[in-house]
């Protein structure tokens, strides 16, 4: 799976973009190695469950096989219970009100999840109905699932399973779900122009490194179970094989996509690749977001750490051929343009119209820009009290979500309005 997503009646939702999977999966997986150190000689923290209010409706369902497993034996909550947002961990919004999320419940001990369900809100994330429960697959053996989803609504759409555990479909709202395959992992999952696009790692079999993996785009009419093109995203570099391209972001048939820290593009659905400027200094990878076909921005980051870091904002306007410096950021004041904090980059999003922009530096380091990126506001301490942090932004206009890490939902209906709808209660 970081990317805003957007409406479903209009072009923002196309370009819902998955979201950086790869980096939720991996500190996923060494925040709960952790996690269970600390557990096995401390004193177990019970999870708490909080009930409020919800609704939905079916439509047709493709021909496929139906999967009903669930993850464990405990009997899963049924559907119109109606919970908070403490659970979610991966969130889409369709308008200001109604949204879908994944919601994952584990044991007390932290160490597996009982059930991940989908769930729908009608309030704009402050409570979540259960519409269906997640098949067995949807999280490994760890409890660490993708992520990815896209949905056209409440009803219908897909989610990425890990590993190799190819994807799910369902057309209504979760009641049951089509699995079927996409070969290799899934590395992004998004809508765009109706369609669903999926980009997954193929690697040799029982290659134990990188080493000749590929990455496939595949491109599925909505509700159907087989694409309709399967492309190979090349490597531009000569001779490289050991840092796979990664498909940053599409849009209609315009895409990005990043070898190691060069920057291709695509503008017909990835049927070919050309090289275009990468603008962050010593051409290091950054995170780019996709405002339309041609208009994109990109934040280059470099140096960890609090008050440690550097930071770029560029955006174009004709799809990576010129790059505009808007803003940086430095430990050093009064230096460069703009006023950027000197902030490891986390998470960035830009609404629909490149207007509204925010920035998660960690935990306790949100900063809003209201002006297209230019001028950069602290939003408070929200964060570094409670140790709030998350790896992408949901946007629908101007109004932004955040889901937390393991677990929880910030949202914001202005640059000053950050609110924390819930928090999971793990560690």
């Amino acid at each position: 799976m970081p990317f805003s997503i957007g409406q479903p009646d209009s072009r923002s939702v196309e370009e819902i973009v998955d979201l950086i999977a790869e980096a939720h999966s991996l500190q996923r997986r060494l925040w709960l190695t952790a996690g269970a150190l600390v557990l096995s000689v401390s004193t177990v923290v019970a999870l708490s469950y909080f009930f409020i209010g919800g609704s939905g409706a079916p439509t047709a369902t493709p021909r496929a096989s139906t999967v009903t497993s669930t993850h464990s034996v405990v009997t899963p909550l049924p559907a119109g219970t109606v919970i908070n947002a403490s659970s979610v961990v991966a969130i889409q919004m369709f308008s200001s009100t109604r949204g879908v999320a994944l919601s994952t419940f584990w044991n007390k001990g932290f160490d597996k999840i009982e059930h991940s369900y989908l769930t729908e809100t009608t309030n704009g994330g402050l409570s979540w109905r259960i519409t269906g429960v997640l098949p067995t697959g949807s999280s490994d053996q760890i409890g660490a699932g993708t992520g990815q989803l896209a949905f056209l609504s409440d009803r219908v759409g897909y989610i990425a399973q890990p590993a190799s555990g190819g994807l799910l479909f369902t057309s209504n709202g979760g009641h049951t779900w089509q699995s079927f395959q996409f070969a290799g992992e899934s590395t992004s999952l998004s809508l765009s122009r109706g369609d669903v696009v999926v980009s997954a790692e193929r690697c040799p079999t029982g290659s134990a490194s990188t080493d000749g993996c590929v990455i496939h785009l595949g491109i599925f009419p909505l509700g159907s179970l087989k694409p309709t093109s399967d492309t190979v995203i090349p490597s531009i570099l000569a001779g490289s094989m050991k840092v796979t391209p990664r498909l940053l972001g599409l849009s209609g048939s315009i895409g990005l996509a990043l070898e190691d820290s060069t920057l291709i593009a695509t503008s017909d659905s990835g049927a070919s690749w050309t090289r275009v400027t990468n603008p962050c200094p010593a051409e290091q990878p950054g995170k780019v977001q996709l405002a339309s076909g041609s208009r994109w921005y990109m934040l280059c980051g470099r140096g960890v750490g609090m008050m440690k870091a550097y930071s770029w904002l560029y955006k174009t306007g004709d799809s990576g051929r010129t790059w505009t410096l808007v803003a940086n950021g430095s430990p050093l004041h009064n230096i460069g343009v703009g006023n950027i904090g000197p902030y490891s980059i986390n998470a960035f999003g830009v609404s629909r119209d490149g207007q509204v922009m925010w920035i998660d530096g960690g935990p306790g380091f949100l900063e809003v820009s209201s002006d297209g990126g230019h001028q950069w506001q602290f939003a408070g301490t929200i964060g570094a009290k409670i140790n709030i942090t998350g790896l992408y932004f949901v946007s629908v206009g101007h109004e932004v979500w955040m889901p937390i890490e393991f677990g929880g939902l910030v949202r914001a209906t202005s640059a000053s309005s950050w609110k924390i709808l819930a928090q999971s209660s793990f560690p």
